[in-house]
């Protein structure tokens, strides 16, 4: 899917354009994530929070990576402190809310949470979160500290 298709599929009305984009980069908070793209595939990032999904009673990461090379992966990416419980419910929303639009198998989808150091109880209770989301609903989900280089071979 291109960036145009995943705008008709996840934005049929037009509504939220300048959502949608062709980088690769993604910064906020002091964080950062970026797509080391060696294959050259398409790649298309969704602006989500206060963008695709305006409403602020809905739980929602940061951004949605779509990228298309010999399959469609689609990373839901939050840049976040420290909160990683807000930040993966945050990924587990947006993955519910897309996954019905999208109609991909899971394994396409991956979570990624680029946040703070966080102290050792929060990286278990983390853990936990990661054993839940794989076994409930088979997402991966993965945390990294400030960045991220997401590599495609």
């Amino acid at each position: 899917m291109s960036c145009i298709e995943l705008k008709r599929v996840l934005d049929p009305k037009n509504f939220h354009e300048n959502c949608f984009s062709f980088s690769s980069v993604a910064t906020e908070n002091g964080k950062k994530f970026r797509i080391e793209n060696k294959s050259n595939a398409d790649i298309c990032k969704v602006k989500v929070d206060g963008c695709l999904i305006t409403d602020n009673t809905v739980r929602k990461c940061d951004f949605l990576f779509e990228v298309s090379s010999t399959t469609k992966t689609y990373l839901l990416v939050e840049l976040k402190g420290g909160d990683l419980n807000s930040a993966v419910k945050q990924i587990e929303s947006t993955y519910d809310l897309l996954h019905k639009k999208l109609n991909v198998p899971v394994e396409n989808f991956k979570g990624i949470i680029v946040s703070s150091a966080v102290p050792r109880a929060a990286n278990l209770a983390f853990r936990r979160w990661q054993e839940i989301l794989r076994s409930a609903k088979g997402l991966h989900l993965e945390r990294k500290t400030d960045q991220c280089i997401y590599t495609i071979l």
